[in-house]
């Protein structure tokens, strides 16, 4: 899948030196990076439950981030990490948790 970030060091560097926004739902690690293109990740903890939920929840971060892709500014890597309601939020609210993310961020573009 092109776009996704696989590598664990820039994993590591997301949660080292990257800005962070926190919200119920989800928190979101973003960084500039040197390409015109966007690439996200999705980490999702075993604290958050079974694999059943962890599977949900990082389907629910995917689909909204595929939704809302064609808004965010181009040239950053956004890492998105589940909290403990993401896998027992619907998906209208991982995708407004996803919205009030990027435009905290300032990365949202104007529709």
């Amino acid at each position: 899948m092109k776009g996704t970030i696989k590598l664990n060091r820039e994993f590591v560097y997301a949660y080292k030196r990257a800005k962070r926004i926190v919200t119920p739902v989800l928190v979101m690690h973003y960084y500039k990076n040197r390409s015109d293109t966007n690439k996200f990740g999705i980490t999702v903890s075993k604290t958050i439950g079974k694999a059943h939920l962890r599977n949900r929840a990082k389907r629910l971060i995917r689909e909204a981030y595929y939704l809302e892709k064609s808004n965010v500014k181009a040239g950053y890597n956004l890492v998105f990490v589940a909290r403990s309601k993401t896998a027992f939020s619907s998906f209208n609210e991982v995708v407004m948790a996803m919205k009030e993310c990027l435009d905290k961020a300032d990365l949202r573009l104007d529709e």
